[in-house]
């Protein structure tokens, strides 16, 4: 009876050595597997923030005037800049804006100093609050991204130290 079961093990383990014959092609088939593994999981979607501003983030509420429209019109496009070229990058698709504005939401040229107070700052980021989420806010590109190959090993550090934590909580 046990020289039964030993003799299917090695039969068993016969048919699976013959999956793997040595073949010349087995090690191309192989390196060429890993190759795509690798270009399929390092192509992956970006959001980034639509150059275009949306008509939603200009707040002309309290415009009376054509020339007041233009002046606020300019003064929104100057802030959708300063989201395009810095909030984008601090804060991705699907976060959530802090309540009030960051240091680096702040319009930098000279010529529009006169709308760059704080209570245009404000509502300018309580519209930005309002267009973050929209779809047309954001369009999804494709990138070339390897980041997943160090980020891992940041998930397992941060995996065994709550372990660790866990565990010496419990030994006290």
């Amino acid at each position: 009876m046990i020289l039964g079961d030993f003799g299917s093990v090695w039969f068993a383990r016969d048919k699976l050595a013959m999956l793997f014959i040595k073949r010349s092609s087995d090690k191309l088939l192989v390196v060429l597997a890993v190759a795509v593994a690798f270009c399929l999981l390092s192509y992956r979607p970006r959001s980034h923030i639509n150059a275009q501003m949306p008509t939603e983030f200009l707040d002309a509420s309290s415009v009376d005037s054509p020339r007041q429209r233009v002046v606020e019109e300019r003064l929104a496009k100057a802030y959708w800049n300063c989201v395009v070229n810095n909030i984008q990058w601090e804060y991705s698709y699907g976060s959530r804006l802090p309540q009030d504005p960051p240091p680096d939401f702040v319009l930098t040229r000279a010529d529009f100093a006169a709308g760059a107070d704080l209570s245009n700052r404000t509502r300018y980021w309580r519209r930005l609050h309002h267009v973050w989420s929209m779809p047309n806010t954001w369009k999804k590109q494709y990138e070339w991204d390897t980041t997943w190959t160090t980020t891992w090993m940041d998930q397992v550090k941060s995996v065994g130290g709550w372990l660790y934590s866990r565990l010496s909580a419990i030994r006290l």
